[in-house]
């Protein structure tokens, strides 16, 4: 797959990518554990927000939900922003009927709020996050996302693939109400052709990706629209890493035209 329109994948063979979906360094995924350690034992103080109380939506990744991102949303609470969870349970379901429950949070808090919503989302949660800002320019104030594959919505490990190809059979045999058939049909076309579209102009957006993240590509982090900043993280650690932490708060405090640098 490459940047542009949504095209569904051919055949289950097609959809696995090989070989290059086994290019990200999956072992590196058990770093998780230590970067919470580290995390702990040093947190970056959290983001002063524009105005107290300003609202911002934490979006969890694919099959997380809201708890997956407890700790970071409460990081952000310290800090005087009204974070709130999503209603996301699971994320297991096909991409379009998730983001049909992020998306009503953000036109909810938006609506109770009177005021533009910043978007943090980490993995599918920034995709989520992209399509919502294209959807709803006037509702974002600003968007953060972390390791998220946002021009290339497949860039991601054969173990993921593999995993999505299991969860549609299950759901095919009607053991479970997971993803349906989305590689290879038409059922989440709005929604990748949300994420591969240009961002809204003058939106802060700020694109946090991983070198070593195992899961997913980091070159498919990099969207030509955001401030594109690398660290050294695992994947799904990085919802839990002082140095990604640390980059979260100076995406929400800074107003820096595009460009690539480096924390962490």
């Amino acid at each position: 797959m490459s940047e542009g329109a949504w095209q569904p994948f051919r055949t289950p063979l097609h959809y696995l990518g090989l070989p290059r979906s086994v290019t990200p360094p999956i072992w590196r995924e058990r770093r998780a554990g230590a970067e919470l350690a580290a995390l702990r034992a040093a947190r970056p103080a959290p983001p002063t927000p524009p105005e107290p109380g300003a609202p911002v939506l934490v979006v969890p990744g694919f099959a997380a939900g809201d708890d997956r991102v407890a700790l970071l949303r409460d990081w952000l609470r310290e800090g005087g922003w009204d974070a709130r969870p999503t209603g996301l349970t699971d994320g297991r379901r096909c991409s379009s009927r998730d983001l049909a429950v992020v998306e009503a949070a953000l036109v909810r808090l938006h609506t109770e709020t009177g005021r533009p919503v910043t978007l943090v989302g980490h993995s599918r949660g920034g995709m989520f996050a992209k399509a919502l800002a294209v959807r709803h320019p006037r509702r974002v104030r600003a968007l953060v996302t972390l390791g998220s594959p946002l021009t290339d919505p497949f860039g991601i490990h054969l173990a993921v693939r593999l995993l999505t190809m299991w969860m549609a059979t299950m759901t095919r045999l009607g053991r479970r109400d997971w993803v349906r058939d989305c590689p290879f049909g038409d059922c989440c076309r709005e929604v990748h052709d949300d994420v591969l579209a240009a961002a809204p102009p003058g939106l802060p957006f700020t694109s946090i990706a991983s070198r070593s993240d195992g899961i997913v590509s980091w070159h498919a982090s990099q969207d030509p629209a955001a401030r594109c900043v690398t660290v050294d993280s695992s994947h799904g650690g990085m919802v839990a890493h002082p140095g990604v932490w640390a980059a979260i708060a100076d995406a929400l405090t800074s107003s820096d035209a595009p460009g690539r640098s480096r924390v962490g």
